[in-house]
C-alpha cells in the first residue's frame, strides 16, 4: 500500500468458497433484476472523484452485477446465515446505540438473522500488533491482530459473517495512518472501529452523523465479506472511501449494481428489501429516507 493512504477500507481477498452460485444463464431471478435494477437508476449519482478520495490513489476496475456472479461469491448457506457482531473494547451509551440499531439495519439490508453478542475485552495485544501515535496520545491496533488471531477463535459454526465493533483506533500496516475497517473474505470475520467516527475523537458527534457513519461502514464491510467489490460506477455505498467527508457523502444504500448483488445473493426480494429499510428509518425518526426507500419499493414492483 502507498503510505499516502489514510483510511477507507482494506479487504483480503483470495478465492471465494462456501459458494452456492449457479450460472446467470440457468437462474430465472437475474433477468428480472437486471431490469429492476435499472428501476432505481434515478435515485443515485455518477461516482465524481475529489482530490483525496479513495479513486484518486486507488485504480479499482469495480464489478457489474454479472461479473459477481460469474465470481464464485462467498454466499450465506443453510448451515451459515446468521450475521454476528462482536463488540471488543468500551463504549458510551451513544455508541452502544448506534451498535444496536446497526444490528437491526443489517437485519433489513441483508435479510439475515443478526445477532448483538456480549462485550469481550480487547485482551493481551502482542506488542508487534500496537503501535502509539504521540502527538495524538493514541493506541492503534493493527487488524490482523483481530483478524488473524481474535475473531477466527470465536466464529460460530453458523456464522455467515462475524464482524467486531471497537472503540480502538485501527491500522492494517505500516504504511497507512489508519483505517474504517478491514475484512476478511475467505474466513467470514470483520472488523471496524468507531474511534475515527468523532472526527476528532474528543468531540462528540451528533447521534444521527454517528449512526449514519456506523451503518456505512458495517454494511459495507459485511459487503466484503459476501465478495462484493468497491463500486467505482455510482456513489454506492460499497464505494472506497479515504476519509471521512468521503464517508459521508456516500448514500445509505447500495446503488443499483450492488442492489442486484445483494438481491441475487442472498435470495432477497427487491421489494420487500425496500419496505424493510423504509421500516427501519420509519422507527428511527428519519422520514426522508424511509419515504425514499418506499419509492424505491414502487420503482421495482413495478418492473415485470
Amino acid at each position: 500500500m502507498l503510505a499516502v493512504l489514510t483510511a477507507g477500507c482494506t479487504s483480503l481477498q483470495p478465492s471465494a468458497t462456501n459458494s452456492a452460485a449457479t450460472s446467470p444463464k440457468r437462474d430465472p431471478r437475474v433477468e428480472k433484476l437486471a431490469r429492476q435494477k435499472g428501476a432505481v437508476e434515478r435515485f443515485f449519482q455518477p461516482m465524481t472523484v475529489r482530490e483525496g478520495d479513495w479513486l484518486d490513489s486507488q485504480k479499482e476496475p469495480g464489478e457489474t452485477f454479472d461479473e459477481y456472479i460469474a465470481s464464485n461469491p462467498t454466499l450465506p448457506t443453510p448451515e451459515r446465515r446468521t450475521i454476528y457482531i462482536q463488540p471488543i473494547g468500551t463504549f458510551n451509551p451513544q455508541q452502544r446505540q448506534a451498535i444496536r440499531a446497526t444490528a437491526e439495519y443489517m437485519r433489513a439490508f441483508y435479510d439475515l438473522p443478526v445477532r448483538l453478542n456480549a462485550d469481550r475485552p480487547l485482551g493481551k495485544v502482542p506488542a508487534e500488533k500496537q503501535r502509539k501515535i504521540e502527538y495524538r496520545n493514541n493506541l492503534q491496533i493493527r487488524t490482523s491482530y483481530f483478524l488473524d488471531e481474535v475473531l477466527p477463535k470465536i466464529l460460530p459454526a453458523d456464522a455467515a459473517a462475524l464482524i467486531a465493533f471497537t472503540n480502538y483506533d485501527l491500522y492494517p500496516g505500516d504504511t497507512w495512518a489508519f483505517v474504517f475497517g478491514q475484512a476478511s473474505f475467505s474466513k467470514r470475520v470483520g472488523v471496524w472501529s468507531l474511534y475515527q467516527f468523532t472526527n476528532p475523537p474528543t468531540r462528540k458527534p451528533e447521534p444521527g452523523l454517528l449512526l449514519d457513519r456506523t451503518l456505512k461502514v458495517a454494511v459495507h464491510e459485511t459487503g466484503h465479506m459476501f465478495s462484493m467489490k468497491h463500486c467505482i460506477k455510482y456513489e454506492c455505498l460499497m464505494s472506497g472511501t479515504n476519509h471521512l467527508a468521503e464517508t459521508d457523502r456516500r448514500p445509505l444504500d447500495n446503488c443499483p449494481e450492488c442492489m442486484a448483488k445483494v438481491a441475487w445473493a442472498m435470495d432477497y426480494d427487491p421489494v420487500k428489501r425496500y419496505n424493510n429499510l423504509a421500516a427501519f428509518w420509519t422507527k428511527h425518526g428519519r422520514p426522508d429516507e424511509a419515504m425514499t426507500m418506499r419509492e424505491k419499493a414502487n420503482a421495482v414492483a413495478a418492473v415485470k
